[in-house]
């Protein structure tokens, strides 16, 4: 099952690199991959009560890392898997969330509370079309086919899950991304509707925060 190593150093850097190449296709780097989860609640925040969006990305040493909205995105920091859910500190306070109880446990300079809190779920897809507002929808929707069935999702800025860096708090350029497979993070989700929270990136995009300009068409002389 191992290439054969001759005496030869030629034969044996080949040997070598026909080794490393197996290893490297019979076990991945498991670094590589990433859980995410996201979750919508209320927070305190200077004093106030705000909703907030949360989105946490776990990696193979159950390391927690990720952005959580208070009045603006703030990175996520000393996080980790916890049981039942995950705990971190974000903007100098500590927070843990506990999955199985729906709650978000929090404490620091911008207040004490156990709240509420939703996990998200997420439907991957193709994104078809963006319909308008009518009587019965109440509220723009995108259409999205999951494994052959469509799904009417109403949407109004949700945030941009970035592949890299910092997420977009409003995205309203779903139009760009109608014909991409790609992954929505949906609130109330039922087999038919649900509301867009986050959408992330499309893989192998990196989407601008401006749409680019037009180009300037040539005036006629």
């Amino acid at each position: 099952m191992f290439p054969r190593l001759t005496s030869s150093g030629r034969g044996t850097w080949r040997g070598f690199a026909g080794l490393t190449l197996w290893m490297a296709l019979a076990f991945p780097i498991a670094a590589r991959t990433q859980e995410r989860r996201a979750y919508e609640g209320v927070v305190s925040w200077k004093g106030k009560t705000i909703g907030t969006v949360i989105l946490v990305e776990i990696d193979s040493n159950r390391a927690v890392s990720g952005w959580i909205r208070l009045g603006k995105l703030q990175p996520i920091e000393q996080g980790s898997v916890v049981d039942d859910g995950v705990e971190f500190r974000a903007a100098g306070n500590t927070y843990r969330i506990d999955e199985r109880r729906g709650r978000i446990a929090y404490s620091g300079p911008d207040g004490d509370g156990d709240r509420l809190l939703k996990s998200l779920t997420r439907l991957t897809g193709s994104l078809r079309e963006l319909v308008e507002e009518t009587q019965e929808s109440q509220g723009p929707t995108a259409a999205l086919e999951v494994n052959g069935r469509r799904r009417e999702l109403h949407y109004g800025a949700p945030a941009l899950w970035k592949n890299q860096g910092q997420p977009f708090e409003n995205f309203t350029r779903l139009e760009e991304l109608i014909g991409k497979d790609l992954s929505l993070w949906v609130a109330d989700a039922d087999l038919r509707t649900g509301r867009i929270v986050v959408v992330e990136e499309p893989e192998g995009m990196d989407i601008p925060l401006k749409a680019p300009k037009k180009p300037k068409e040539d005036k006629k002389k």
